[in-house]
């Protein structure tokens, strides 16, 4: 999966507008819809689409996006 539609995927799990300013390089904090809520979505999310359980530690230890679709993309 591209980046960008990391990235688009991660802004609807958030259910956030996808406007084009959300780089990999963008701090976790800035993103409205993260909090521990957004922390089971996208730990869920990765665990039906790519069969692997992330623990919730791992995704609160996250403070850029590009750390998020390293998760995503982890084998």
């Amino acid at each position: 999966m591209a980046t960008t539609e990391q990235i688009a995927t991660l802004c609807d799990i958030l259910d956030i507008d996808n406007d084009g300013s959300i780089t990999p390089d963008t701090p976790l904090n800035e993103l409205q819809g993260w909090d521990s809520m957004a922390v089971i979505m996208v730990s869920y999310y990765i665990f039906e689409h790519f069969q692997r359980r992330v623990q919730s530690n791992e995704l609160r230890n996250c403070t850029t996006v590009q750390q998020v679709l390293d998760l995503m993309q982890a084998k």
